[in-house]
This record gives C-alpha cells, structure tokens and sequence, in this order.
C-alpha cells in the first residue's frame, strides 16, 4: 500500500464517536475532527466528553500517523469561558494539531493565552472570499474553512489569494443556509444552530406560496459530493478536503474516506464503491450544484423510504472490510547490524517524524544453509500488518557467513515498533498561559431619558419617512441606485440623520461589485457602512470607511466586541441570540447595541427556494423591495415567510414581528449598557416604517397581538 504524502491534498473525516474514529484512521484518513465537551457544532454526537477519553483519542490517532483537528466551533457566552479556558489548555497539554473555531472572542483568548495552538476559521465564520481569508490570517489563523455554497471558480480565487491553508467540504449533508447565518432552529424552538443544537427545521415541509405543483421540499437540500473534483482541488492548491458527518454511522465514514482516498491517489472511484457510497446515505442522490454553479431545482431533495432501506445490514457489513485493520501510512527507514558471531544484534527505526529507536537482539549465528541477503531481512520486518507502519528504506550491515533467524528479526521489529508507538503517543505540549489575555470592562452609559439614540436599518430607498425626528443614523442597501442613494442620502441629511450603508451578508463573488459600490457611497459623500461578513473590512478600510459590525458578525461576548475594535470595526450589532440580562452582562469598553423591532432574518441561502416555483424566483432581479414584488414561503401551518433577494443570495425571515422596544425601555438602557438601538424594515411600506418610528419614538405601546420577543428573554440552548 502506498500512502499519501504531505505534498498531497489532506482528507478530514469527521469522528463524533469512537467507532468513527477508528473507522476513519484505518480507512485511511489524514485527520480527522473531533468534539469534546459541550463547545461545539455537533453537541448530540458521542463526542470525547472527559479528558482521559480524549487523551486516548489523541494518543491513537497520533501513533497511527493522523492529525486531530479539536472543534470548539460554536459561539461562546460569557458565563461559559471557565469550560473554554479548561478546553484550551486540554488542546495544549494533548498537543492537538488544531482547534476549529468559529467564535471571534474566542479566537483572541487562544492567540493570546496558547500562541503555539494552530487555529482553523470555522465554516461557521461564513468565510466565502479572498477578503474573508485575509481577514482570518489577520486573526491569527492558519486555515480557512471555505463555505460550502462556493463554485470551483471561486474557491480557485479564493486560494490564490489566500495568505493562509484553505480547506473546503468534499462531501456530506448540506445546509440550506450559509454557515453562521442561521437563525432558523433556535426562533423555532430555542436551540440554536451557532451553538451545536440545531434541528433542522428547514428539513420539514414548505412550498413556494401560491406555487399549485405542491412542492414542499424547498427547504432541503441533497447531500453534497465533490469527490470527482478532488484532482481540481489539488491543482489550485487546497490544503485540505473535509468530509461531514459526526452524527452518521461508521460504514459511512469508512466508504467516504476510501473513495476520496482513492480518487485523490488513483483517480477513480470504483463503480461498486460509489454505488455503495450512495445507499449507505444519500438525500435523494448527491448533488454538486454549487461546484458546478448549476444551482436550481436539482439540488433538493429529501430522505426518501427507498434511502433509508438501502442501507440495509448487508450492505453495512459489506463496508467492514474496508476498516477491518489499521492503515499503513507511517514509513520505516531501518538499519540492521549484526557484525559479529559474538556481539548482540541491533536495529534501529524511525518514522521520518523526528522519532528514532535502537533494540538489540540475540548474536548473529553462522549460516547453515543460505547466507543471510537484504531481501530475506527486508521480508520479515516489511511484515507490519496490522499496524500504521511500512517498510520505507532499510541499511544492513551483516558479517560474512552470518545470518539471523526470522524469530530473533521478528523479535526486535515489535520491539522497535512498540517504542516508536510510546514516542508517538506521548503528548506535544503547546505552552499555555492564562494569564496572557484580559477582558476589558465596561464603562456604564448614562442617557437622561434611558432612551439611547435610534438607527434605523431600510430595505429600499423607497420605505424611508419624509419625517424621522429621533433617528441618529439611517442605513440604506449598498447597491441601491446611485441617483437614488444621492437623493436620500441629502434628505437624511437635512433631518439632521447621519446617512450609511449596509453591505449584504452574502457575498458569494461580489468582492469586486461590492468594492466598487462602496466607491460610490463614498464619492457621495456617505463614509459609514455595516458589515456582516469580516470579509469586508479590507474592502472598507482601503476605501475610508467608519465600519459597523452587522448582527452578522454574531456577536455573542465581550471578548468578541474587544476583537473587533482590535480589527478596526467602530462598533458592534449584537446577536440576536442573546438575552436582555447576557447583554446587560457584556463587558468591553466596543460600542454596542441591538435591534428592538423588526422581522428576525432566519436563513441566508444562496439557493433561493422561490426559484423551485415554476413561475422562478421573482426576487432574483431585486424587485422584491417593499411595494415592488414580493415572494414567500408557507409552512405547515399557513404562515408565510417573506424571502427578499440581495446580491445573489436570498434571506428568509420570520413571519411573526420582534418587538422589544417597551422591554428595553422598561429596563433602561443604561442598565443594559447599550449606545444605541436599531430598528430593521424589510417589507413594510413607507408608510408604515414611518407609523412604527413615530409610535416608538412617542413611547406608544405596541400591539403586543401577533408580536414575538424573539430570543432576548427565553434565550437559546
């Protein structure tokens, strides 16, 4: 068997049990990611709940020649940083070769407190241009992990730009929204999807409202596969290719590990394999749309009754030769001595790792028959089945006339292998100090009313009032109009409003577009600009911008706030996953606030499910703004979800209104710390945006009827 090389593409199986473990590493992997403890993404896996369990994971991993990425991709509260600081200094005393972190505050603790530990941005962070890449590097990681709704062109893009590793999802189940933009299971039901515990609502069914062909899977995506692009990959130089699915069976993992293995190393996946690869768990079929670019209708699909009986016994016991015993993958260069009739034998090994041994054995004996040759020596310690190791190169040094029976070389192989495994197991300690990292506290903010300033966030140019008494600062879209944007920028002005824009949250080859549009608010004079996506920070900073972080940037503690005001953002939307009493607890001395009102944006999808209508999305050409076209969902129970198009990408909101003015109020913001609150419009009129402005601004009580708190007081799991 030949293994693969560091020169060639890494293959990353998930392990979200024992058995996926050791499914993974004998299959052939080069590393597999793993949880432990409760911070991350897959939180009901098995998962590596105790120290000693990932200890063990580590050490067998390690003395069969793979890495252990350890996630911690999930956002992190404040009251959870005793569990992040014990993780972190578990990952360094282990030696774990990464951890993957999706969370900007808990990013600067680990730079800070365990500068030696490799980081990897999450998927979760939405990383999906070269200016996302550029901004990981500047935080400290040595890796991104690419969104999943890239084209080959782009992710092509992305890595030659990219001053760090890009790593990219080869093969698994598909998220109908981007990663680290869903909000959708934890307004459902409390458990959110940036915190490990999403239930995947959009699996249930919804149909394009109005569509008659009663299609109500438009949420659901099929599972991914790029495996017959792996050469592609390989040529534009990602590092890594990472298979999904902590939560499926071992076959699973075993039969995607060999088929990217083999088509990395031999080019081809046997028919019989793939065919397998399939029935073991598919959604329909697999699709590769957003490699292709070939989005539509022939991504969806659904678990049928004929996926989940092709999984049968029989064909799971077909997969067990393929981890039956342990993947040779570590070389051994060895050296033979045996000089004299007299003196002990000796071999020495290494692995090419830095880990070298020397045993001794019994004198050489004159030869009887035959004299000894390198070839008889090479065949009994080339004899490694069932271990991580193979014969790479061996040296002899034999007296003449002597040989060594095949027991005595047997004999001292196990030996040098079983010390090679001690070496190999033993932690690589990563320096760790607590210490090194400080949260800067919070100065308290004063308003003589309680009321802190208003912003309001627009849809269109069209919603924005003729009166907005009260309004601090006004966001308009970025790609709005530039006769348009001209215009309403000088009526904002002259009601004494600071006008900005907002940036869409999906980006998806816009880098360019959005680098020009952003030329043009500034030519028209407008410098300030909400971000969702750190993607964009290169971009507004080489055009002047004064950046606000978006509800986007999920923010969720006070280490995060002080990262981005280290990155150079002025201040910071917080998430809508928070409650009143986790922001009143935030420290950080970042300007902070959030929105009171408005539709929560669930789901951010580059796929619009409306385009499965036989009618097309009619938001695709950007008309869907408040008073032009519109187009929604219905789930099971009649309600309609609004679904507003921008740049390419399509955000699925909440059918029922948040609305926590009267309990910000009721709190007084100076308690809550905060320096303003927002107001975000997505399809009312403008005559409407500017009923809701002058009720909230006049302290009149909203209809509390059809009105939802959203997450800030029952919270997320």
């Amino acid at each position: 068997m030949i293994p693969s090389g560091k020169d060639k593409i890494e293959i990353l199986a998930p392990a979200g049990s024992h058995e996926q473990l050791v499914a993974a590493v004998r299959a052939g992997a080069d590393a597999v990611y793993l949880g432990a403890g409760g911070l991350n993404a897959r939180r009901n896996a098995e998962n590596f709940s105790d120290y000693a369990r990932l200890r063990e994971a580590v050490e067998y991993c390690h003395a069969s020649g793979v890495e252990v990425h350890l996630t911690a991709n999930i956002l992190v509260r404040d009251d959870e940083w005793s569990a992040a600081r014990e993780l972190t200094e578990q990952a360094c005393a282990l030696g774990v070769d990464a951890v993957i972190v999706q969370d900007a505050g808990l990013a600067r603790y680990i730079r800070a407190a365990a500068p030696g530990l490799v980081m990897h941005a999450s998927t979760q962070m939405s990383l999906h241009t070269p200016g996302g890449a550029m901004a990981a590097a500047e935080m400290g990681f040595q890796r991104a992990v690419l969104s999943r709704e890239l084209s080959g062109r782009e992710i092509a893009e992305i890595t030659a730009a990219s001053p760090i590793e890009t790593e990219v999802f080869i093969h698994g189940a598909l998220c109908m929204c981007v990663s680290g933009q869903c909000l959708f299971s934890a307004v459902l039901g409390g458990r959110s999807g940036n915190r490990g515990l999403c239930a995947q609502p959009c699996r249930l069914p919804f149909r394009v409202t109005g569509d008659k062909s009663g299609f109500d899977g438009c949420m659901s995506l099929k599972d991914m596969s790029h495996i017959g692009h792996i050469p592609d990959l390989e040529k534009w130089g990602v590092r890594s290719i990472k298979i999904e699915g902590r939560m499926k069976r071992p076959e699973y993992v075993a039969a995607a590990v060999t088929a990217c293995r083999l088509m990395r190393d031999e080019g081809e996946v046997p028919p019989d394999l793939a065919q397998k690869l399939t029935a073991v768990f598919s959604r329909s079929g697999f699709t590769d749309g957003y490699f292709t670019g070939k989005r539509g209708r022939g991504m969806f699909g659904t678990r049928t009754k004929e996926d989940v009986v092709s999984a049968s016994s029989s064909l799971l016991s077909s997969l067990h030769p393929l981890y039956k015993t342990e993947f040779s993958r570590i070389p051994l260069r060895m050296k033979l001595t045996a000089a004299t009739e007299n003196a002990p034998s000796s071999l020495q090994a290494d692995d090419g790792a830095g880990h070298s041994v020397s045993v001794t054995g019994d004198p050489p004996q004159p030869a009887q028959r035959a004299e000894f040759s390198e070839e008889y020596a090479a065949r009994v310690l080339g004899k490694t089945g069932g271990t991580s190791y193979y014969l790479d190169t061996l040296q002899s040094e034999v007296g003449k006339g002597l040989t060594l029976p095949s027991s005595v070389l047997s004999a001292m192989k196990r030996e040098a292998l079983e010390k090679l495994n001690a070496l190999r197991r033993a932690p690589r300690a990563v320096p760790f100090d607590d210490g090194a990292e400080e949260c800067i506290p919070t100065p308290r903010r004063t308003f003589g009313n309680g009321m802190p300033p208003l912003r309001v966030i627009f849809r269109s140019a069209e919603q924005v009032p003729d009166s907005m008494e009260g309004v601090s600062m006004a966001y308009l879209p970025l790609e709005t109009d530039a006769e348009a944007l001209a215009q309403t920028a000088e009526r904002l002005r002259r009601m004494n409003i600071l006008p900005a824009v907002e940036t869409p949250r999906g980006l998806f080859g816009a880098e360019k577009q959005i680098g020009q549009l952003t030329a043009q608010a500034a030519a028209l004079g407008i410098h300030d600009s909400m971000i969702h996506n750190i993607g964009l920070l290169p971009v507004m900073k080489k055009h002047g911008m004064t950046i606000h972080g978006g509800f986007g940037l999920n923010v969720f503690n006070s280490r995060s706030l002080d990262e981005y005001a280290a990155l150079g953002i002025a201040d910071s939307e917080l998430s809508l996953e928070l409650t009143l009493g986790q922001i009143a607890a935030l420290g950080s001395a970042q300007p902070r606030g959030m929105i009171i009102r408005g539709r929560i944006p669930m789901m951010l999808t580059r796929n619009c499910p409306a385009a499965l209508s036989p009618k097309g999305c009619m938001g695709l050409s950007g008309k869907n703004a408040a008073g032009g076209r519109k187009c929604s969902l219905t789930d099971r129970t009649g309600k309609e979800l609004p679904v507003l198009c921008r740049t390419g990408c399509s955000e699925i909101f909440n059918p029922v209104m948040m609305s926590v003015g009267g309990n910000v109020a009721g709190k007084n913001c100076d308690e809550l710390s905060l320096d303003w609150v927002t107001i975000l419009f997505t399809t009312e009129t403008r005559e409407e945006c500017a009923a809701i402005l002058s009720g909230y601004l006049n302290g009149i009580p909203e209809n509390k009827a059809g009105i939802t708190s959203g997450m800030y007081l029952k919270g997320v799991q």
